[in-house]
C-alpha cells in the first residue's frame, strides 16, 4: 500500500485542488448553461406570442384597409348620386321657372303688354316673347 506521506506531497494536493477548480468551474458552466437555456426559452416564447399578435394586427388591418376600400367607393358613389340630383333639380327649377316665366309672359299679353315688355319682366328672348304677345296678346 501507499504510505500516506506519499498521497499528500505537494503535486498531488497541486492536482486534486485544480481538480476541485476544474470541477467547480464546469458546475459554474452547467448552471449558466441552464439559466441561458431557460432565458433563452422565455424569449422565445415571448417572440412567440408577439409574432402571434403581429399576425392578428395585420389581419385586422387588412380588414380596416378593405372596409376603408369600400367606404371610398360608396362615398364616392353617392357624390355621383348627389351631383345627379343637384343637377335634376337644378332642370327642375329651371323648368318651373321657364313655366312661371312663359305663365307671367301670357298674362302680359294678355294685358296688352308688347313684345319688348314682356322679354323685359321675364327674360325671355325678343322672339319668344313676339310668338307669345302674337297668339296671346290681345286682338
Amino acid at each position: 500500500m501507499v504510505a500516506a506521506d506519499q498521497l499528500l506531497t505537494p503535486a498531488n494536493l497541486l492536482l486534486f485542488l485544480l481538480l476541485l477548480i476544474v470541477i467547480g468551474v464546469w458546475l459554474q458552466l452547467a448552471m449558466l448553461r441552464i439559466r441561458l437555456s431557460s432565458r433563452l426559452s422565455r424569449i422565445e416564447e415571448r417572440l412567440d406570442e408577439q409574432d402571434h399578435l403581429l399576425d392578428l394586427q395585420s389581419k385586422g388591418l387588412s380588414d380596416v384597409i378593405a372596409t376603408n376600400e369600400k367606404l371610398r367607393v360608396a362615398l364616392e358613389d353617392q357624390r355621383n348620386v348627389l351631383e345627379s340630383l343637384r343637377r335634376d333639380s337644378s332642370r327642375l327649377a329651371d323648368d318651373v321657372r321657364g313655366e312661371v316665366g312663359m305663365s307671367r309672359a301670357i298674362e302680359l299679353a294678355r294685358a296688352g303688354a308688347d313684345r319688348e315688355a314682356v322679354a323685359d319682366a321675364t327674360g325671355l328672348s325678343l322672339e319668344e316673347a313676339e310668338a307669345i304677345v302674337t297668339f296671346h296678346g290681345k286682338k
